[in-house]
Formats: structure tokens, C-alpha cells, sequence
């Protein structure tokens, strides 16, 4: 085989032989910013042995983490002069990465974080620096590897040299995943891409994640599952949501808040056909108001005689997934659990009615294609999944959104989250105007909830989203164009508005 070949480039790619050696120094922008925000998010929630980084250059972007974690920078002699002076307390190891990490001790990357940013390129033989990191998969906590993708920075046709004179080579996502596999990196590593600087962020930079806290589970291997459900008028996606859950591993457990849609008869019937656990009416009698923090009192009152390991507090209208293509929750919280985390953290999608839409019904993960990121506080704390373990728990000071106990140790890795809150217009103007906004009053002026449809309130109608202002889902694309995003919640932009639903 070729060297092209083996480096899964195309045939006919022009390797540059010669590349001018990169010297990195503090400058004015920061190159792959998300790539660093990222591992310090990873460090946060799985505090591993020390951060490590390869061809780190002058060490900028670790600044921050040097009072918090102990910071391994491995480069030439050149770069560490540089790096000497921006993080005086990091470790330094000297050596050429042509030569790979052959000279290193794998001990010292053992449950750390390692990350190899916009390195690969500019090396000879970056087949050895690849075989050493693969060797580390099973090492490592996590292995961050990122490298500019050729094809979106200058198009399809460009055969190299990279027009960048210290790049030996680069390649697109698709070759890299090929390279990166066929040196020993697992097939199931998750792949995407991510900003090249915080200036110019244009997502055409290949990231590749993995590392023993990010491997796949088995198929197969679960534990038990339990999903606590409140709802109220919710009567043509309930059923959708159950189903759901049932093909997750999920058993359900539902109190209806006295809905007089038809929804506790279809809860009833589906009691019977043996899909839902249990059913009950909470509270005890109808009520005025809708009072959420007395409902999650309950719920956390039930929880107590629940025999399953894990439990969400489940919204009536979402669907949950876990972050690894074909593993169930049940799969996946028994994973989460065998690496020592005992909560789960969520991104949330919310999808949307567009203007003009016609009325739906139903199915609505195939027919309401179109979603934004959750943008508002609330969005962001989305803890809703943890082992439970005879643990005290606080659900009901958090809205719902922050299950809070003693112990807690929160998977690194966000889980999915694909909301459908308003879902035409008929349905969003009955929710909103009759069956929330006027029940939320008592609670909106004594805690301060429910303020997520402030914008609303004045309207006389709901009309829907535009499209321009969606993004349209996709699988495989969100999953590689919001790989950051959907893992971590970087990238995403935050609103100064609150929530508690």
C-alpha cells in the first residue's frame, strides 16, 4: 500500500514533505476554543488523574485549569520554553510526536483527560502518534482529537498541499474517521466537528472523542428502569411518549393532575393493556391552580417505595435517548453506573410548529421535524436521571430540573432530550391560554416559575416558528454538526429569561 493509502488519503493527495515547523505563541485568537472548553467540562464532572496535553503549544488555553487540576503539556523544547512561562506549575515532558509517544509512560495517562489539537497535521508519520493514542483508549478517561477538515476549509477538489506551509497534510472527517480506525481507534468513537477559532467560528475543524468514560456499552447489559410522569391534558402525545419509554427499558409510572381531555382514560386503558406500571390522580381532588412544587413533593415521596435501580422525572411530552446509536436508557444507565456516576445530565431539543403548518396529530417525532436548542436557565439543568440507592433526594427546589442529593457524581456525557411542547397551533393555544397560563398565577407570584411563556401572554393567537429560525433535524447530521453542543451544552446560547418547566 501506498503512504496515501495508509493515510486513507485520495489518490492522487500531495503530501508536503518539507513543512515549516509551527512555533505556537500567545496571539489574538484562540484556535479550536470548544476543543479546550470541552475538556474542562469533562474535567469538571469526572475529575480525572491530571489534564494532558499533546503539542501544546504555548499553553494558553489551559491558563484557567492550572489552579484546579494538575496539567501535563508534552511538545518539542521550543514550545515548552513557551509553555514554561504561561503555566508554570504544568509538567513538561520533551519529545519529538513523529516519533509518537513511545518514549512516555502510559502510566501517566491513566483516567486522565488527553487532548491532541490541530497536532496531527503537521506531523510526518502521524500513523505513530495515532497507534499510541489508540493505545490509550482503554487508559485515558477521555482522548480529544481535533485536525482541520480539508474538504470544508477549501472544498472537494483540493488535492494538497495544505495551503497552510507547517501542515503536512489533512484530511476530511470521513478519511480521518478511516485513518483514526485503522490504527486501532474504535469504530464507535464519536466523530463531528467544531469552530476553528472564537473569532472566525466556522465549524470546519474534525473532532474525534473517545476514552474508556465514553465507550460504548454492551447491548444487552441493563438495569431496571423506572420513568415518574405528571401530566395534564396531554391526551394526543401520552401514548406516543409510553410507547417510548416501553422500547427504552423503561417501566412508567404516571400521576395525572385531574386532565379532562380524555388523557386518564387513555392512561387507564393502557394500565390494562399492562404498558403502564401504575396510575394515579394527584392531588387528591381537582384544584384551581396548577401547583407544580406540591407535585414534585410527591413525586419525591414515591420515589421512596420505587424497587427500581434507576429513576427519571419524565415529562409527559418528550423523548429520551442516550448518547450511543442503538442503546437503550436501560442499557445505558447500567454503564453510566458501572463507571462509578450516579446521574445523568440531558441537552435539550425543542422542536416546534412552523407557520402555516396544517394540524397533526400524533407521531410527533416523524411529523415535527424542526427544532431549536433550550436557550433559557432552565434548559440547562436538566439532571433528571439518577441511581437511586435509598438516597434523600430534592427535586421540587429546582422546578424539576436539578435533582439534587448527597454523593452525587453526574455522567460527564449529556444524554438527549427531544421536547414537544406546543405542537400546533390548536393545541398550543389550548395549553397556553386555558391550561397553563391561567393555573400558574400562584405559583408565578410565590416562587417565581412558569415564566417560560411570558411572551406569549398578550397574544391572542399562536401563528408558529418560522423556518429560517429552526434548525431541521437530521440524525446523522446533528449528531456530527452539534457534536460539542449535544454532549456538553458549549456553544449554546443562554437567554436572560428563567423557567421551571
Amino acid at each position: 500500500m501506498d503512504k496515501n493509502g495508509m493515510l486513507h488519503l485520495p489518490h492522487g493527495y500531495s503530501v508536503r514533505d518539507n513543512n515549516q515547523h509551527y512555533l505556537d505563541t500567545v496571539g489574538a485568537f484562540i484556535y479550536q476554543p470548544h476543543v479546550y472548553e470541552l475538556a474542562a467540562f469533562l474535567a469538571q464532572r469526572s475529575q480525572p488523574s491530571r489534564i494532558i496535553d499533546i503539542g501544546s503549544g504555548s499553553g494558553e488555553k489551559l491558563q484557567k485549569l492550572q489552579d484546579d487540576y494538575e496539567i501535563v503539556c508534552i511538545d518539542t523544547k521550543e514550545a515548552l520554553h513557551i509553555t514554561n512561562d504561561v503555566l508554570p506549575k504544568a509538567m513538561l515532558i520533551k519529545t519529538d510526536l513523529n516519533n509518537g509517544l513511545a518514549e512516555i509512560d502510559n502510566n501517566i495517562f491513566k483516567d486522565a483527560i488527553v487532548i491532541c489539537s490541530d497536532v496531527v497535521e503537521h506531523l510526518q508519520t502521524p500513523n505513530l502518534l495515532a497507534q499510541d493514542l489508540a493505545q490509550l483508549k482503554d487508559i485515558a478517561s477521555f482522548i480529544i482529537l481535533s485536525t482541520p477538515d480539508r474538504i470544508r476549509a477549501r472544498g472537494p477538489l483540493d488535492l494538497g498541499p495544505p495551503s497552510n506551509l507547517a501542515h503536512t497534510l489533512e484530511w476530511s472527517i470521513d478519511e480521518l474517521a478511516r485513518f483514526l480506525s485503522s490504527n486501532g481507534f474504535s469504530d464507535d468513537m464519536f466523530m463531528g466537528h467544531t469552530i476553528n477559532t472564537d473569532y472566525h467560528r466556522a465549524k470546519i475543524t474534525s473532532l474525534s472523542i473517545s476514552g474508556k468514560e465514553i465507550s460504548r456499552p454492551l447491548n444487552g447489559q441493563r438495569t431496571s428502569v423506572a420513568a415518574i410522569i405528571n401530566t395534564y391534558n396531554e391526551i394526543d402525545i401520552i401514548e406516543e411518549v409510553i410507547h417510548h419509554l416501553i422500547r427504552q427499558g423503561v417501566e412508567v409510572h404516571i400521576f395525572d393532575n385531574w386532565s379532562n381531555d380524555g388523557t386518564w382514560e387513555v392512561l387507564t386503558r393502557l394500565k390494562e393493556e399492562g404498558l403502564v406500571k401504575a396510575i394515579d390522580r394527584f392531588p387528591s381532588a381537582p384544584t384551581q391552580y396548577y401547583e407544580w412544587y406540591d407535585q414534585l413533593k410527591n413525586v419525591e415521596d414515591y420515589i421512596t417505595g420505587l424497587s427500581a435501580e434507576w429513576i427519571i422525572h419524565h415529562d409527559a411530552d418528550e423523548l429520551r435517548y442516550s448518547p450511543w446509536k442503538d442503546i437503550t436508557l436501560a442499557e445505558a444507565f447500567h454503564h453510566v453506573g458501572k463507571l462509578g456516576y450516579n446521574a445523568v445530565d440531558f441537552t435539550l431539543l425543542n422542536f416546534r410548529f412552523t407557520k402555516n403548518q396544517k394540524t397533526i396529530k400524533g407521531n410527533y417525532e416523524n411529523k415535527l421535524p424542526f427544532f431549536e436548542f433550550g436557550s433559557i436557565p432552565g434548559h440547562f439543568l436538566q439532571v433528571k436521571a439518577f441511581q437511586k440507592k435509598d438516597k434523600k433526594i430534592n427535586i421540587a427546589d429546582s422546578g424539576g430540573h436539578d435533582i439534587i442529593f448527597d454523593g452525587r457524581k453526574v455522567y460527564p456525557i449529556k444524554f438527549l432530550t427531544k421536547h414537544y411542547p406546543l405542537r400546533s397551533k390548536e393545541q398550543a393555544e389550548k395549553k397556553l391560554f386555558y391550561d397553563r397560563l391561567p393555573r400558574y398565577e400562584k405559583e408565578r407570584t410565590k416562587l417565581g416559575w412558569h415564566t417560560q411563556y411570558n411572551s406569549f401572554a398578550q397574544e391572542k393567537e399562536i401563528l408558529g416558528w418560522e423556518h429560517s429560525k429552526l434548525i431541521s433535524w437530521h440524525q446523522a447530521h446533528f449528531e456530527t454538526e452539534y457534536l460539542v453542543e449535544r454532549l456538553s451544552g458549549i456553544g449554546l446560547h443562554l437567554s436572560k429569561d428563567e423557567s421551571n418547566e
